[in-house]
């Protein structure tokens, strides 16, 4: 599945990557290995602000995800 990282987790992983999850992997799970592949982003992906949208929607932790899913993980900004 074709995951989007934006903010400070593009900076920290990739803009985009491709990533091999189990079909029906809850969005929880998919964090939680997307974590432990990429250590240095795992603070900010546990992080419940971090929110996380499917085919233009935002998706609670536990959606279970399709291989066709195109997941986008958008971490909090500032700013003014």
């Amino acid at each position: 599945m074709k995951v989007l990282f934006y903010g400070r987790l593009a900076e920290a992983i990739a803009p985009e990557l491709e990533v091999d999850a189990r079909p029906g992997c809850s969005v929880a799970e998919l964090r939680t290995m997307l974590a432990a592949e990429h250590p240095e982003a795992g603070p900010v992906l546990r992080s419940k602000r971090v929110r996380t949208c499917v085919g233009h929607a935002f998706v609670p932790d536990d959606y279970r995800l399709a291989t066709a899913d195109t997941v986008e993980f958008l971490s909090p900004v500032s700013g003014g």
